[in-house]
């Protein structure tokens, strides 16, 4: 989680937009990866599920930049490459998409504290689709999805 730099009795910033550019940052990187896996898993079913998650993530991504926008923020770009799976096979490529979803799913908690109810909103319902997503290629249903664990 992130520290706040308010002083006591002072309302800490505003993490919306820092949150909201973070979460765009994070559907840039899972459209690119799952365009990756849609061409590299062996498997229809993988292949099709990629397809339909990188439509999802392009969605979103575009309600992101837009929302971005609208509120007057700069939208970061897409990078021109992001990290790939380390292997093709299915537990690589299972692996991978699990590691996309736990990055989104950590910038859109992050967004649920921002102080605009639209962004709140639209973190908390991402949240909960890229969990299920993160399941549905494998991935553990922590007991509060997004937060580091206590080591």
């Amino acid at each position: 989680m992130r520290e706040s730099s308010a002083s006591p009795g002072q309302d800490p910033p505003d993490v919306g937009p820092d949150a909201l550019a973070e979460a765009l940052r994070a559907e840039h990187a899972a459209v690119y990866g799952y365009e990756y896996v849609g061409g590299v898993a062996e498997d229809e079913d993988r292949r099709e599920r990629a397809r339909d998650n990188a439509y999802q993530h392009k969605a979103l991504r575009d309600a992101l930049h837009a929302a971005a926008v609208e509120r007057g923020f700069d939208p970061p770009p897409a990078l021109a490459s992001y990290p790939l799976a380390q292997g093709h096979g299915d537990e690589a490529v299972d692996s991978y998409a699990v590691a996309l979803e736990e990055t989104t799913v950590h910038a859109y908690l992050w967004l649920t504290a921002s102080r605009d109810t639209g962004l709140r909103v639209t973190g908390a319902r991402a949240l909960q689709e890229a969990t299920v997503r993160a399941l549905e290629w494998g991935g553990a249903l922590d007991a509060l999805p997004g937060f580091d664990e206590a080591g």
